[in-house]
């Protein structure tokens, strides 16, 4: 397929480079991983981070946490449309590395105040909200970048490349941020994710790319409204994009119920924490090594699908823990890790297939706006079910309120399955 207009050309090998230049996709796209990975390294920290500071610093609970979670992904909601349409008309290089620098010094902002005695929820709320904007805007630009760097027919292996190391960075930094946190507490965390994001906005300012000239938008509210229409009519994408947002919702519920049920109810510390997040993003790494392999043999599609069938087998092996008389406490963590696990293979699977589905799909001028309009409502599911899980879990249980979810997980992969996308190989 075509590189089309407006792609970048020094970023990625020509056609008339030799094989093995193609088969490395540039020097450009591998700087562009290393700046990924470095970002995720800065999330996985801060997240375990912030978590942290609330249960156990401030003595909150699963209702705390949803509210930290829904305060994090708060910006989606309120801006997630109107940045994509913004993006649209910025070089996307320089959105991703004004982010770094907003990020990092929000996060530095808020270990000062920490060891300055200033530690209130409300502070961490606001940070998360701040915390949140900046990665908005940095990911309305770093998804659109991608096709920039390789042309589309290389789109599933750069994904599965680029998830291969995000996804070991977030397997590796909430494990050190756990360690970090129990030994010298959780704002030199704060400060290692700080500096993580300044190393991203080092590499980003040397990136040698060669953007084409930025298109104003005709009207912010017109454009709005074109990558919300190109989404939800498409199609293939537009079921596609509406279970995608329901498996958000569950998603949502699940990971905030994961915090209260490792730190307060099987008493693993932020040291167990860690190592939750980090089995879950190391099996997700197995899953993006074998992503290629299993799109070949089922297509991209059924990869997805597969992907919305398993998670309710893993997050149920997470409620069996909280449910079960098990005898003892490292075995119900162990029952945790495993599910966990399971759970991760199967996103790591289908991420690069789910990614390259949409950009194939979609033309480079309506890149950015796809990519806000899926991430706005996907993050709005979250910010809705953040809460709504922290709550239910207080008043029916950690276990029971996982065993709902894992039936709305079982729904979204019903719905999945009786899709359009389900038909045929790929969904371009």
């Amino acid at each position: 397929m075509s590189a089309g207009p407006g792609r970048m050309r020094p970023g990625r090998a020509r056609a008339d480079a030799p094989p093995a230049a193609r088969e490395r996709m540039g020097g450009a796209f591998w700087r562009f991983w290393s700046v990924e990975v470095a970002t995720e390294t800065g999330i996985g920290l801060a997240v375990i981070a912030l978590q942290t500071m609330v249960v156990l610093d401030l003595g909150g609970g699963a209702t705390e946490v949803g509210w930290l979670s829904s305060a994090r992904f708060l910006p989606y909601v309120v801006l997630g449309l109107l940045v994509g349409a913004l993006v649209e008309g910025m070089r996307r290089r320089t959105v991703m590395l004004v982010s770094d620098v907003v990020r990092a010094l929000v996060l530095g902002g808020l270990a000062a105040v920490w060891l300055a005695g200033g530690g209130a929820l409300w502070v961490l709320l606001l940070a998360a909200v701040l915390l949140g904007a900046a990665s908005l805007v940095n990911d309305a630009a770093s998804q659109a970048f991608v096709p920039r760097l390789v042309d589309r027919a290389r789109l599933l292996p750069a994904h599965q490349r680029l998830d291969a190391g995000s996804n070991a960075a977030q397997s590796a930094g909430p494990a050190v941020s756990g360690a970090v946190i129990a030994w010298l507490g959780a704002p030199v965390s704060l400060l290692a994710a700080a500096a993580a994001h300044l190393v991203s906005a080092g590499v980003l300012a040397t990136l040698p790319v060669d953007e084409p000239a930025p298109r104003r938008s005709a009207g912010l509210g017109r454009a709005i409204v074109g990558g919300l229409r190109f989404v939800h009519r498409h199609p293939r994408l537009g079921p596609f994009a509406r279970w995608t947002h329901a498996w958000f919702l569950c998603n949502g519920a699940a990971m905030t119920l994961l915090v209260p049920l490792v730190l307060l109810e099987l008493d693993a510390g932020p040291a167990g924490l860690g190592l939750a997040l980090g089995v879950l993003g190391g099996a997700t790494l197995v899953g993006t090594a074998l992503a290629g392999v299993v799109a070949g043999r089922l297509g991209m599609a059924r990869t997805v699908i597969l992907e919305h069938a398993t998670m309710p087998i893993g997050w149920g092996m997470v409620a069996a823990a909280a449910l079960l008389p098990l005898p003892s406490a490292p075995l119900a963590v162990g029952l945790v890790l495993a599910g966990l696990a399971v759970t991760g293979v199967a996103m790591g699977l289908a991420n690069p297939s789910e990614m390259a589905l949409r950009q194939r799909a979609t033309p480079d001028r309506m890149q950015s706006r796809m990519n806000a309009t899926m991430r706005t409502v996907n993050r709005a599911m979250i910010v809705v079910a953040a809460p709504l899980g922290g709550l239910l879990g207080d008043a029916i249980g950690i276990g029971p309120a996982l065993i709902a979810v894992c039936a709305g997980f079982a729904l979204t992969a019903i719905g999945m399955a009786a899709s359009p996308l389900a038909r045929g190989r790929t969904a371009a």
